[in-house]
């Protein structure tokens, strides 16, 4: 779970007092809100440095032993068993500046999560330096599996067969074998490149077709795509939306998502994977140095760590474009972050006379979807070529497009004057046109004139009343109906909205239910599912200061009751006991346990002679010991 999700559970005090807590300990002067903070390299640097023994120890277990951060509470005991009072002291101190946050299941089961931000830049603090794997080639080595062309071009095939096809999804909401089979060769990610994946539930999944599954999956979770009743839509919105983010905003929103859904399940993958990270683009690396460098800083390892990166996690990422590998004549692997996917859309296409597109991979691809709907587009590996066609072009005029729109799509990345020849043939396949479209419009009817007259005046509203039918009535697209209700409620109108036609185009209306469609086809299950973060900050030594005063401040006498009570207190937290017994010197130790015997009361104690038993008749004063460093 990232920061932000994280935190917006928590309270405005809960927050306050967070933020107070590290302001007091880090004697931090500029004042931030706990996210930022949060997000600062350099405030989780300086946690770091300053963090005593107990904290660095729980951050390690966090970073080297919990999965994606999180820890269940027995999980954490279990962890911790032969320190577990040490550490509980350790994780309350970094549970109350932030670092980690209590989630709590139903039926009270409680967890500790670490956000994925904060996670991060620890890890980093612990990495050795990456540069030491890094390695010069004379010449790029082979592998035996081909890297895709990318992801965001293979997601930009699918939508357009989406978009120009009807996509029906069975009973078991899995998309129709004889679909699959048609949407298949769009993509360059294969099956190939998914066979090491063994996640629950894909290791249960039919692998015949599972590289489409999870392109499908993405484009869902990406808000692209979603389910309709029996049917697979396009989000017309989304999409355009998506087309036109910048490529690294557009790469950085799918790697998380990748990570997030399809990295596997472990207590060391994340640290590799932080380790890749610090890799400059196009900088070549040895896959076994880099283990190699891990071990030697005592991050844990498997033993055949190499092989299940290279088919678990690096087979995936060759699929999806973002990265290249290579075989040396000794079977090492080499891989390096490719640069394509992170540049900056600054190509232009091509276009001969006889209306072929050469389109360039760094071609925005919001205006290669611009032309799709009168151009036959196709991939040929990462360039894209396009053919202006008669029928298409037809289409898109009888649809309510016009020729100097087509002429207009055309220049708009291409990096040479138009043909005068192919604007003429663009004139005259519009002349020859013969499609008849009929199409929905909204009737939007005022109760009278002065509406209309009054939003003339008003710039926001000109763009709607383009098509006025009478002093009181205009007519709008279907797409502008829901940015005039807003427009409209803006100002302080209440529109009544009648209620909608069912043969509306699907593409054109919005989504409704967001989170519906964000679901995927995959259901990745994860430790922490069920889990929500709990909005509490915790007491320091929340076990400790609920003890009674004079159990720990005074070395007294007590009744036989309240000696029990005392013994069975410090057995549960392992915690320290002095004791005396008449005419005896003081002695200290571990109390074990604390029994009945014979009719006597018995309490055995570890110390430095080892264990021994102890009537508690002839214990005359006690005290529990606490260590300075839990107060």
């Amino acid at each position: 779970m990232r920061v932000k999700d994280s935190l917006e559970y928590l309270s405005e005090s809960t927050r306050q007092a967070i933020l107070h807590e590290q302001t007091k300990r880090y004697q931090i002067d500029e004042e931030q809100d706990l996210t930022a903070r949060l997000l600062d390299p350099a405030f989780i640097g300086q946690v770091w440095e300053q963090a005593d023994e107990l904290e660095r120890t729980v951050i390690r277990l966090f970073v080297t032993k919990a999965t994606r951060g999180f820890f269940s509470k027995r999980t954490w005991e279990r962890e911790t068993a032969k320190e577990h009072r040490h550490l509980s002291v350790g994780l309350t101190k970094l549970r109350r500046l932030g670092l980690i946050l209590t989630v709590r299941k139903m039926w009270s089961e409680i967890g500790y999560l670490m956000p994925q931000e904060v996670r991060e830049q620890l890890t980093n603090q612990m990495l050795p330096e990456a540069s030491l794997a890094f390695v010069s080639l004379s010449k790029t080595l082979p592998y035996y599996i081909s890297a895709g062309r990318g992801i965001q071009l293979d997601l930009f095939g699918l939508l357009l067969f989406i978009r120009d096809n009807q996509i029906p999804i069975t009973q078991r909401g899995s998309i129709h074998r004889r679909m699959s089979q048609k949407m298949l060769p769009l993509l360059s990610f294969t099956d190939e490149h998914v066979k090491g994946i063994v996640i629950p539930p894909l290791d249960q999944e039919q692998r015949e077709g599972l590289s489409l599954t999870i392109v499908l999956d993405i484009a869902l979770r990406l808000g692209l795509v979603h389910r309709e009743e029996r049917e697979l839509v396009l989000d017309l919105n989304r999409t355009k939306q998506w087309l036109h983010q910048p490529p690294l905003v557009r790469w950085e929103e799918m790697y998380q998502l990748v990570m997030e859904q399809f990295l596997p399940h472990g207590d060391w993958w994340e640290f590799f994977i932080q380790l890749m990270r610090q890799v400059p683009v196009e900088q070549w690396c040895s896959i076994h140095e880099q283990l190699r460098m891990l071990k030697e800083a005592g991050f844990p390892l498997p033993e055949h760590a190499g092989e299940l990166i290279v088919e678990q996690w690096m087979h995936l990422l060759l699929g999806l474009g973002w990265i290249q590998l290579g075989l040396d004549e000794e079977r090492g692997v080499f891989w390096r972050w490719s640069s394509l996917p992170r540049l900056s859309s600054e190509e232009g296409w091509f276009v001969d006379p006889t209306g072929a597109l050469t389109i360039p991979p760094l071609v925005p691809l919001l205006d290669v979807w611009e032309i799709s709907r009168f151009c036959q587009l196709q991939f040929d590996g990462q360039l894209i070529r396009g053919e202006l066609q008669a029928k298409l072009l037809q289409s898109y005029l009888a649809q309510g497009g016009t020729e100097e729109q087509v002429i207009e799509k055309l220049r708009a990345s291409c990096v040479h004057p138009l043909p005068e020849s192919l604007i003429e043939v663009v004139s005259q396949w519009a002349r020859t046109a013969r499609q008849i479209q009929m199409e929905p419009y909204f009737l939007v009817r005022t109760a009278h004139a002065g509406f209309l007259e009054e939003w003339r005046e008003i710039p926001d509203f000109r763009s709607f009343l383009t098509q006025v039918i009478s002093p009181t009535s205009f007519l709008i697209p279907y797409s502008q109906e829901k940015e005039l209700i807003r427009l409209l409620r803006h100002f302080g109108y209440e529109p009544q909205v009648l209620s909608h036609v069912a043969s509306a185009s699907k593409e054109l209306q919005p989504h409704q239910n967001s989170q519906a469609g964000n679901k995927g086809l995959l259901l990745i299950e994860r430790p922490w599912d069920g889990y929500a973060i709990e909005n509490t900050f915790p007491e320091q030594n929340e076990q400790i200061a609920a003890l009674p005063k004079m159990w720990t401040k005074h070395f007294q006498s007590y009744h036989p009751q309240s000696m029990r009570d005392l013994f069975k207190r410090a057995i549960e937290l392992k915690l320290e006991v002095e004791i005396q017994q008449s005419g005896k010197e003081k002695l200290r130790g571990l109390p074990t346990e604390v029994r009945l015997e014979m009719g006597y009361w018995m309490v055995t104690i570890a110390g430095q002679g080892g264990k021994q038993g102890y009537r508690l008749d002839n214990i005359e004063r006690v005290r529990i010991v606490v260590p300075e460093y839990l107060y």
